[in-house]
């Protein structure tokens, strides 16, 4: 993986005042994007948005270290009770505080929605919506802020949801999507964000649980699969198959037991994912907690109201049942006004609010107020010096009912609620002052979320809200972590033998211990019969409550359903205990198992030029303010008729119109983006009115040689810089960035423009849009930036992680492409100012003269900064006159090869060459001027004449001019007119020296017109020759002979004599007799079958046929002895005469010259000397002379038969040759033997 970079150049202003470019680049510095990199406390971004409010414990800080160490992706397991809210709160607040983070979602169980808003937006100012259901589509927190919603809530509307609205995703108590593996189906919640986490929806995901296994080992696969999905990985833990074979010890559905020898390989694999802080581990001091019910007995018209409302009650809608029960809880002056609110809009009977209203009236104080009275007194005792109550219900009218009571009894009370939280403020403030200013406190909910009561260790529930989400919100007000006290107290005050006592105490007395125990209230109403494992407990335990209340109201017996909800309370206790236990014994504590990987880069430290007060009041008056200082630490700014009040430190003011510049602060974001927004430049020119400079330069280079300068021009100019560029260097991943300020000193050597026009001569651009008109080499300042010490070490970090990553991926390269990309820095390169001088070199061409002439002309390059001519030409001396002179302005005399001034020579017209005018000529033949070397002297006119119009004889070597020679038209060749001659044979010019004559008739000519006789060796002209047909050989007259054969004219040893004819004729028309080796013409002789020839007189006669053919075709028939030509005889065999082998055979049956047969029949039987032969078949010859016959002849009295063959001669009318005898058999004809 390698960095890829990108540059570009912000377009630079000159600064109008001295000190604007020092303050914009101040503004820069402090608008810098940190990374991502914490290692400490100290490295926090965000305290200014939480420090008046949360002091972090250890803990909470290394929770959000290792998020930034591992992001994108982490999963927070720390124990119930160690704050995983405030931490995410952290990690929420320090991404905001860094630019990275705007919009967060949420996901949580409905019950701990209202906590989870209120702990974002007091302790670390995040503005919060609770969404649920369809809300969710719509919901907006603002340009920074948080939605909450439920888990169920988002099962339905997260895929409808734009995949840009969140930037991050919180999943609170994630133990919920634990299903998703080890089921037969998984829950569609859990598939849900399976999907959403595998489409990368969110940059970052932290997921909290204090219980990441709560039943089976398929728990946490299922969590660290959707982290490893999240990120891009595979599982670590491989398939469910693999998972279940290698980790789990017990059945595969069951999975409650880990295999003992792959324990540490599983907690290494769960840790590479996970952090958990254990109670232990943390080492947090956390008071106990002392739960009791004060009992007080009720009056007899507190009871008469109960009765009052016992039966009405009944018949209403269940949430106005719920507010009328609360308010009678709380006082009888809030239930009257419940009431009469109620009857005004029709919710229950006027007549109801009226009886109640006439009870009220005439009730003395309630019993409940007798009740704090009591305990008051009982603090007093125990500690008169330094005690401190806080008191809560749930209704305004009470909460004044308690302050007049008390205040009539002499104490000086505090109030916290929704009217006003700067009351609030000074309410806190006076309660906690040494000694207290006010030692109670009496507060409502609206009031008191954010509220941190902790210097008080005594609280007093006047009331009870069903919730008991909202019991432990205010008993979190004063039992907190790092409290002073070793215990608080927590008094319930019931009225004695009401179902407030005996239902809504005890079932709150029961759930405040068992939650104190366990930690988690929200687990231990699911896990109860109470909160009967519902996603919203909390308001399931609200309805139960509500049900025991209306049915002890209507008069039945509840004790028993009581006592059952109290067992389960218990038992749910009880279980979370075992299932801590067991978390324990599987993860046990991370024990150094935490974060592994690259190490963390070690950054440069940001050095600023100015503090923030400095640039601050700098940059205020760089913006036109007018800036005076109030009284210490307090400032006023002013600018056209606005004004602004300024302070740097929190508390210098309590006015809301001061704004505070402090790091992070919107007010100090502003400013600094009003002064970096635009460019500024300090880029100053580097020479003092260049073009007059660099003509001066030149004009007394010229006086120095004795020369006048006539003139000077611009050819180009090439500007350079020194001095700092300043560099924004913004190194990106996926999920982190980081932004470094680089200075880069610029030397003139390294950065200098392309030569430019005339143009260049003018002052450094106001508005400089290209820099590299100013000289600045961008590559080089590229290379600059990506070699700064910090882009260098946050880039290896995440090469290194990048490398890490991709290997967790696996063999996918998708994932592997994707977290390639993701950890790959991208540096974005911007020029942001410049802070130097621009200088030039300028190229003129100087026009100057010399005292003997001339116009010259050369090109210097000066710099006019220093006076200097860089490039100045060089000089040398003039052999003619001796001036010293450029050595441009100097040539060679092409005759004497002396350097001369060049105004002192001459050119030649007819070479171009170039000398001293007195070593030059006139040409006789062109009238031209020349160099004398040039012209040369006509042998014919004895003229001066320029040697490259004279010719050249090709015969005697004379040049002359052109109208003295001719041309031989045989050799193409230029002589003199005397040295040609006209040829007796074509009548063409020709030289005299190449001259022939013919042997045959004496004429004379160029030798290219004549040959040899072959035959005689005389010379003799072309047109008198013959050529011989055959050699092609000339010769003359009366020796060629003609060809007896084809007619053509050859010499006589061309010739050869046919052996039969007599005949003369050429050689290849002879052929040889292969019988007698003679030559014979080739027409006349007889050629074989195979291509041999004879002579006529050689020939043989074929018997059958007729023809006269080469003897080598004659073959002796074995039947008849007779002579046959080959196409008449069997292939095979002994040669026999075909026609008479088939008769034989009996395959023929011929019936030729049939009137013959009893004739020839005698003949045969004469030539047997006996028998009667008779005639089977008979073949008349192609010469029509012969008949082939076939006979049959018996003997034995027919018991022997025979087959004979004969030729018969027609002419004489006799058998000729043998006659065949043999005898058919089933193959044919056989010879007998």
């Amino acid at each position: 993986m390698q960095t890829a970079s990108k540059f570009q150049s912000k377009i630079l202003s000159r600064q109008t005042k001295d000190q604007d470019y020092d303050i914009y680049r101040a503004g820069l510095e402090w608008d810098l994007t940190d990374p991502i990199v914490i290692e400490s406390a100290d490295d926090f971004k965000s305290t200014q948005r939480w420090k008046e409010r949360l002091d972090p414990y250890h803990h909470q800080v290394s929770n959000l270290i290792t998020f930034c160490r591992r992001l994108p992706v982490t999963l927070l397991a720390d124990d119930v009770g160690l704050g995983k809210t405030i931490s995410a709160g952290l990690v929420i607040s320090e991404l905001i505080a860094r630019s990275r983070l705007s919009k967060i979602l949420i996901v949580c169980p409905k019950v701990l929605c209202p906590q989870w808003k209120e702990e974002l937006e007091t302790k670390f100012d995040v503005p919060c919506v609770v969404a649920t259901g369809r809300e969710l589509l719509s919901a907006d927190p603002g340009d920074t802020g948080a939605v909450i919603t439920t888990y169920n809530s988002a099962r339905l509307y997260l895929d409808r949801l734009p995949e840009d609205r969140f930037q991050m995703l919180i999943l609170d108590e994630a133990h919920k999507l634990r299903n998703l593996f080890g089921t037969e189906k998984a829950p569609q919640v859990a598939v849900t964000f399976q999907k959403a986490l595998q489409a990368r929806r969110f940059r970052f995901v932290l997921m909290l649980t204090a219980t990441p296994i709560q039943n089976r080992l398929w728990d946490l696969y299922s969590l660290i699969d959707l982290l490893t999905v999240a990120r891009g990985h595979e599982n670590p833990f491989g398939t469910p198959g693999m998972f279940a074979r290698r980790f789990i010890a017990d059945d595969k559905e069951k999975a409650r037991q880990l295999k003992e020898s792959a324990r540490d390989e599983f907690r290494s694999i769960v840790y590479g994912y996970m952090s958990r802080v254990r109670r232990g581990d943390a080492q947090l001091s956390f008071p106990e907690r002392f739960v009791q019910m004060h009992r007080v007995q009720p009056t007899p018209m507190e009871i008469d109201l109960i009765n009052a409302i016992a039966k009405p009650i009944q018949k209403m809608n269940r949430l106005a049942q719920i507010s009328i029960l609360q308010a009678l809880s709380s006082s009888p002056d809030a239930l009257p006004a419940q009431l009469i609110n109620m009857a005004r809009k029709g919710t229950v009977p006027q007549e109801l609010s009226q009886i109640v209203s006439g009870i009220v009236k005439r009730m003395p104080p309630s019993a409940k107020l007798a009740g704090l009275g009591v305990l008051i007194d009982q603090l007093k005792k125990n500690n008169p010096g330094d005690w401190r109550l806080v008191v809560f219900t749930t209704r305004r009218e009470t909460q004044t009912t308690i302050q007049n009571f008390l205040e009539s009894n002499g104490l000086t009370v505090g109030l916290i609620n929704g009217d006003s939280g700067l009351r609030n403020q000074e309410t806190i403030a006076r309660f906690k002052q040494e000694p207290p200013a006010c030692r109670v406190i009496v507060s409502t909910e609206a009031g008191s979320e954010g509220v941190n009561l902790q210097i008080a260790n005594v609280l007093v529930n006047y009331d009870l809200p069903w919730n008991p989400m909202i019991v432990e919100q205010r008993i979190g007000r004063v039992q907190r972590l790092g409290s002073k006290f070793e215990h608080v107290s927590i008094f319930n005050i019931t009225l004695k033998g009401t179902f407030e006592e005996y239902i809504v105490g005890r079932l709150m007395e029961k759930l405040q211990m068992a939650s104190h125990a366990i930690g988690d209230i929200e687990s231990l109403l699911q896990g109860s019969d109470v909160g009967d494992r519902d996603d919203d407990a909390a308001s399931t335990f609200e309805d139960r409550i509500l049900d025991l209340v209306l049915a002890a109201l209507a008069g039945k017996d509840v004790d028993e359903d009581v006592r059952l909800k109290e067992q389960s309370i218990e038992n749910a206790k009880q279980e979370l205990a075992r299932e801590e236990a067991n978390i324990n014994s599987i993860l046990g504590g991370m024990d150094g198992a935490g974060y592994v990987g690259p190490r963390a880069p070690t950054l440069p430290p940001l050095e600023r030029t100015m503090n923030l007060r400095e640039f601050t009041l700098s940059a205020l008056r760089m913006l036109g303010a007018t800036v005076s200082q109030q009284r210490p630490g307090l400032f006023l700014a002013e600018e056209k008729g606005r004004q602004e009040f300024i302070v740097f430190e929190e508390g210098i003011s309590q006015d809301r119109r001061v704004s505070l510049y402090a790091p992070q602060s919107p007010a100090l974001q502003r400013l600094i983006k009003r002064i970096s927004e635009s460019g500024v430049h300090d880029v100053r020119d580097g020479d003092l009115d260049p073009g007059p400079t660099s003509e001066s330069i030149v004009r007394n280079w010229a006086d120095g040689l004795g020369a006048q300068l006539a003139g000077a021009r611009v050819a180009r100019v090439t500007r350079s810089f020194s001095g700092e560029a300043l560099l924004r260097v913004r190194a990106t991943t996926a999920h982190d960035s980081y932004e470094r300020l680089v200075s880069c000193n610029c030397i003139e050597s390294d950065h200098t423009a392309d030569p430019a026009d005339a143009s260049g001569l003018s002052a450094p651009e106001h508005l400089i849009q290209d820099v590299k008109t100013l000289g600045i080499d961008t590559d080089k300042l590229r290379a600059a930036g990506a070699q700064d010490d910090g882009i260098a070490e946050f880039s290896r970090f995440y090469l290194e992680r990048g490398a890490v990553e991709v290997k967790a991926a696996g063999t996918d390269e998708r994932k592997r492409k994707k977290l390639e990309d993701d950890f790959t820095p991208r540096l974005d390169m911007t020029l942001v100012g410049l802070k130097g001088a621009v200088k030039r070199d300028v190229a003129l061409r100087g026009r100057y003269t010399f005292p003997s002439g001339g116009l010259y002309e050369s090109e210097f390059v000066v710099r006019p900064s220093t006076g200097q001519i860089l490039n100045a030409p060089q000089t040398g001396k003039c052999a003619k006159t001796g001036q010293t002179a450029p050595i441009a302005c100097l040539a060679e005399c092409d005759s004497s090869k002396m350097q001369v001034l060049k105004h002192l020579l001459v050119s030649s017209e007819v070479s171009g060459r170039k000398a001293l005018s007195d070593l030059t000529g006139i040409c006789s033949l062109s009238g031209k001027r020349a160099l004398l070397d040039e012209l040369e002297q006509s042998h014919i006119s004895g003229q001066q004449v320029a040697k490259k119009l004279l010719k050249t004889s090709a015969f005697s070597g004379k040049r002359a001019e052109p109208e003295h020679f001719g041309r031989c038209l045989f050799s193409q060749a230029d002589l003199l007119k005397t040295e040609l001659s006209v040829s007796e044979i074509s009548g063409k010019a020709y030289r005299t020296d190449q001259e022939a004559r013919s042997g045959v008739s004496g004429k004379v000519g160029h030798r290219n017109e004549f040959t040899t006789c072959h035959e005689t060796r005389q010379l003799i002209a072309l047109v008198e020759a013959e050529t011989c047909a055959s050699t092609g050989k000339k010769v003359r007259p009366g020796i060629l002979v003609s060809c007896d054969a084809t007619g053509k004219r050859v010499l006589p040893s061309e010739l050869g004599t046919c052996a039969a004819s007599g005949k003369r004729a050429l050689k290849d028309q002879l052929a040889m007799s292969s019988i007698s080796q003679a030559r014979v013409l080739r027409s006349e002789a007889v050629q074989s079958s195979s291509g041999q020839f004879c002579l006529p007189s050689e020939v043989e006669t074929c018997l059958w046929s007729g023809k006269r053919v080469h003897p080598l075709d004659i073959r002796a028939c074995a039947l008849t002895g007779l002579p046959v030509h080959t196409e008449f005889v069997t292939k095979e065999g002994p040669p026999r005469l075909k026609p008479l082998v088939e008769m034989l055979d009996g395959t023929r049956r011929t019936a030729d010259e049939e009137g013959l047969w009893a004739r020839i029949g005698d003949r045969m039987a004469i030539a047997l000397k006996g028998g009667k032969p008779r005639i089977e078949a008979a073949l008349l010859s192609p010469s029509k002379k012969h008949l082939a016959i076939c006979s049959e002849s018996k003997t034995m009295l027919g018991l022997r038969i025979r087959q004979m063959g004969a030729i018969y001669d027609l002419s004489d009318q006799s058998i000729v040759g043998k006659i065949a005898e043999g005898k058919r058999n089933g193959t044919g004809w056989a010879a007998s033997a």
